[in-house]
């Protein structure tokens, strides 16, 4: 077995120390709002984006969203979910100083009575991927998790963003469930029985 040359180490742990995630705090709420409509333009690139964003994604305004969260008081949000949310985890990636990505993530109480950890976003800017933030974010999520005492965790990826599930597939998570949709307007309509 080869030891890396000193200044590849000395590189590595620059890079380790340089990429981090850390909890939100009330001082990131502008990065979290503009990375958070970041990730909701990219999301309509991908089918089912306009439907997410539509149906499931935190709507507007997200400034008050965000400070709510932080602030400890998620019980008068109205989040977009058939189970009821326990306790929220926000997140923000840092990469040379600068917020570049974020993460929320929600504990629920499943009817089996297990408790799910559901995260609910996962972003990282385009410029800063490959370089590790993402899944710092990632640890950092499961770590709340754990310490909220989830017994699993679940994400979600758009239909056709490889990168994505590429991404969640490394943390050895794989689909589970395919939402199927439709608009109804753009089914036949039924025609009448000729007489």
């Amino acid at each position: 077995m080869t030891s890396q040359p000193a200044s590849s180490k000395q590189a590595l742990q620059k890079r380790r120390q340089l990429e981090k995630a850390r909890l939100a705090c009330s001082n990131d709420v502008s990065s979290l709002v503009t990375l958070a409509r970041e990730a909701r333009q990219e999301m309509l690139q991908y089918r089912g984006g306009k439907r997410w964003l539509d149906t499931e994604a935190q709507q507007e305004p997200l400034e008050d969203f965000f400070k709510q969260v932080l602030a400890g008081t998620p019980s008068t949000l109205s989040f977009n979910s058939s189970l009821q949310m326990l306790a929220v985890g926000v997140f923000v990636g840092i990469w040379e100083n600068a917020v570049v990505g974020y993460g929320w993530i929600s504990t629920q109480q499943r009817h089996n009575g297990n408790l799910l950890a559901r995260i609910n976003e996962l972003y990282v800017t385009p410029d800063a991927r490959s370089v590790g933030v993402g899944e710092s974010l990632f640890k950092a999520l499961r770590t709340w998790a754990l310490s909220e005492g989830a017994q699993a965790i679940e994400g979600w990826v758009l239909p056709g963003h490889r990168e994505a599930k590429n991404f969640f597939e490394t943390f050895k998570m794989t689909a589970h469930a395919l939402t199927v949709y439709s608009e109804l307007t753009s089914l036949p309509q039924k025609q009448a029985p000729q007489q």
